[in-house]
């Protein structure tokens, strides 16, 4: 607000604060107002309102030149089963908006409705904006009503002191209906005073952003990189995870704290081991790139969650049905998840996957194999392969999967969040590029077998160095060890970027 009026000054506005209203449902946002213009708000132009109920008119022009804000980033989840109804039953002017948006998308899109032809914005938004499916619809809409548009990356986190971790991105668009830019802009700072910088030279149209990829991981690679990878991915031996395999949720329970037990949990149900469905319920129980008896037992031992309770309730154990019966009726009633099973005490639907994919993670994906035959909960996800791709086939997508290479293109395709955890979904998973040549049994066995210590020592480093020495050399790269040690410094300067950059 300091700023909207200082600005108003500097264009010779004589009272700045008749040409500036504002919306908001907090209460010390007036007592702000009031200090800032140094007399008594008007609560005609400032209403103590919630914006998505105020509408164009009325005490308000019909249209506005500049909008400026910073929306509340309240998460669909947190937004209460009457607002969700609400607002998806709105008719809001970016079609596509509703579902599961959070509630910074519904101001942005309303705001829509009040900016004049040729107005402008700037907004203060989540990383959700540029990676979030809920955000496409906004993203493409704001790309062709706007002359031009901006979003800009923040990497110092600037509201660690509320408890949000996460990404800000700043979005700027100018010149409403004109002819329209088509894209997005996207630039990335380092700090508050870089970001000042940066949006005084858009604004003179001294700087423009890359277009190539939304993706924040983008903005991290240089030409010469990005070079690299393009003539990587045209190798013949090149393809997609989802080319050789499927990745597909995990199993939802519903309510993990009763179906998936621990050792303590199983003793206090009164249950028995053989009672149960051994699941991998948390990643970190698999250390390496096949999951074992041994690694199930080890997590068990120290604490872990191992054990899934699964009945159709006709199993005849009294067991099972005596801890059945200990689950709240109304709760049973009420969860979601259970009205969508048959059984509501039977989460698991018999596909054991070949292997598994982490949902979240710090370092970069693994692709972990499932030799006995484990089940597992949505905090992972699942993979299969079809028929034709043999043990030691697997296992070689495992290796691909931990090279320079494929980390890099994980980290492209993937989503940041909070505090610099990478995230995928199945379909996103699935657009990892591998590489795949030909190689001997022995050599893949050798090669797999040494990864999987490597990781069980915590080395992830030289799990990609033995990765890219195997797979970079079949492929007959010339520059073998030029492009490993050029596609490392990249992935590693990109997850320094996605961790969280705190102000001094």
């Amino acid at each position: 607000m300091q700023c909207a009026q200082r600005r108003l000054v500097e264009l010779r506005c004589v009272e700045p604060r008749n040409q500036i209203y504002g919306c908001d449902i907090d209460p010390i946002a007036f007592d702000y107002l009031a200090n800032v213009f140094q007399a008594p708000v008007d609560l005609g132009r400032f209403s103590q309102r919630d914006f998505l109920e105020v509408s164009p008119g009325g005490e308000w022009p019909e249209t506005f030149s500049v909008v400026l804000a910073n929306p509340p980033y309240i998460p669909y989840q947190e937004l209460g089963t009457e607002r969700r109804r609400v607002l998806s039953s709105t008719k809001w002017m970016i079609d596509g908006v509703a579902g599961r948006a959070s509630l910074w998308a519904y101001f942005l899109t309303h705001s829509l409705s009040f900016l004049a032809k040729d107005g402008r914005m700037a907004w203060v938004l989540p990383g959700a904006f540029l990676q979030a499916d809920y955000a496409k619809p906004i993203r493409t809409f704001l790309a062709g009503a706007f002359n031009r548009v901006a979003a800009i990356v923040i990497r110092e986190r600037i509201f660690l002191d509320v408890g949000a971790d996460e990404e800000t991105v700043i979005l700027l668009a100018d010149g409403y209906q004109a002819s329209p830019a088509g894209h997005i802009e996207l630039g990335q700072v380092e700090t508050l005073d870089d970001l000042r910088q940066l949006m005084a030279e858009w604004d003179k149209g001294r700087w423009a952003g890359r277009i190539s990829d939304l993706r924040p991981a983008a903005l991290s690679l240089s030409q010469g990189v990005g070079d690299i990878l393009a003539r990587m991915e045209c190798l013949p031996d090149c393809k997609s995870l989802g080319d050789v395999a499927s990745v597909q949720i995990g199993l939802v329970t519903g309510a993990n704290e009763f179906f998936v037990l621990g050792n303590d949990g199983l003793e206090g149900a009164g249950l028995l081991e053989e009672d149960c469905t051994p699941i991998l319920a948390k990643f970190i129980a698999a250390p390496g790139v096949s999951f074992s008896l041994t690694d199930h037992r080890s997590f068990l031992a120290a604490g872990g969650r191992g054990y899934l309770v699964d009945s159709d309730g006709q199993c005849g154990n009294d067991r099972i049905r005596a801890y059945l019966e200990t689950f709240p009726l109304e709760r049973r009633t009420e969860t979601s998840t259970f009205k969508k099973r048959k059984i509501w005490s039977k989460p698991d639907d018999g596909r054991v996957p070949d292997a598994f994919f982490p949902v979240m993670h710090h370092w970069g994906p693994r692709l972990v194999l499932n030799p006995y035959g484990f089940t597992n909960t949505n905090t992972i996800h699942r993979v299969y392969f079809p028929e034709a791709v043999d043990d030691v086939s697997r296992k070689l997508i495992a290796i691909s999967l931990l090279t320079s290479f494929s980390q890099l293109s994980a980290e492209l395709v993937g989503r940041r969040y909070g505090s610099g955890v990478l995230k995928h979904e199945p379909r996103e998973a699935e657009k990892i590029r591998i590489l795949l040549p030909k190689l001997g049994r022995a050599a893949i066995e050798k090669a797999f077998n040494a990864v999987d210590r490597d990781l069980r020592a915590s080395d992830r480093q030289r799990a990609m160095k033995r990765a890219d020495k195997l797979v970079f050399a079949s492929i007959k790269l010339d520059d073998r060890e030029a492009v490993s040690a050029a596609l490392s410094g990249a992935l590693e300067h990109i997850r320094q970027n996605r961790r969280p950059r705190r102000g001094a």
